[in-house]
């Protein structure tokens, strides 16, 4: 299914891009989104800054190697960014993973995990969806992780955005089961304390289509 480009686009324009440089084969920038060249995947990892999806896709359409799949690693950043990325990912076929063992994919990362043709949530089994207790906030909790958006530090005035951008998208890229329970999720958790999901959750919602690490590929 092709995806035409957002509408948001013309939000991304509106807002500063912060600069940064690229740092070769290895690494996409030298502050916020990383991406690393690894065998048989892209890891993608850090916080999703501003502007961060036109250097990803400068990147990808550089690259002398085609990226099958992405590996996520990150507890979010910029909404608008991130779903661009699963935008871009979408349109070109690319799948993508992460590990509830050792990856966190939370807020806005999710976007770009909404994105891939396929969605494998590996090692999952044992998470238990629910919200993270405040004592547990920054510890050893790993996987998909979902809550309400922030526009300038509120919940509140994110609700425009949330309704009439956040939703399209992943309604446009999910089966609808799984982007009826984000909604719910995100609507019900105006906190950053995320609702973890578990991995055989994700596979019944459609959320992900796969347990499986990916072939080829290794943690």
């Amino acid at each position: 299914m092709t995806i035409k480009k957002p509408i948001f686009r013309w939000l991304v324009a509106a807002v500063s891009v912060f600069s940064a440089s690229a740092l070769g084969a290895q690494t996409l920038f030298n502050t916020g989104l990383q991406i690393e060249f690894r065998d048989g995947y892209c890891y993608l990892f850090r916080r999703i800054n501003i502007g961060d999806a036109q250097r990803f896709v400068q990147t990808l359409e550089n690259s002398p190697s085609k990226c099958n799949v992405i590996r996520l690693n990150s507890f979010g950043g910029s909404g608008l960014d991130a779903m661009e990325i699963g935008t871009y990912i979408r349109n070109h076929g690319i799948t993508t993973w992460t590990d509830g063992l050792h990856d966190k994919c939370t807020s806005a990362c999710n976007r770009i995990f909404a994105g891939g043709v396929n969605r494998i949530y590996s090692n999952a089994k044992g998470i238990v969806t629910g919200k993270t207790p405040n004592h547990q906030v920054g510890q050893k909790w790993r996987g998909l992780g979902y809550h309400h958006p922030k526009l300038g530090g509120d919940f509140g005035d994110a609700e425009a955005y949330f309704h009439h951008t956040i939703i399209p998208y992943l309604r446009a890229m999910l089966p609808p089961k799984a982007s009826d329970w984000i909604y719910q999720a995100d609507a019900s958790n105006w906190t950053d304390n995320v609702i973890w999901l578990n991995g055989d959750t994700a596979l019944e919602l459609g959320i992900s289509t796969s347990d499986q690490i990916p072939d080829g590929c290794s943690l």
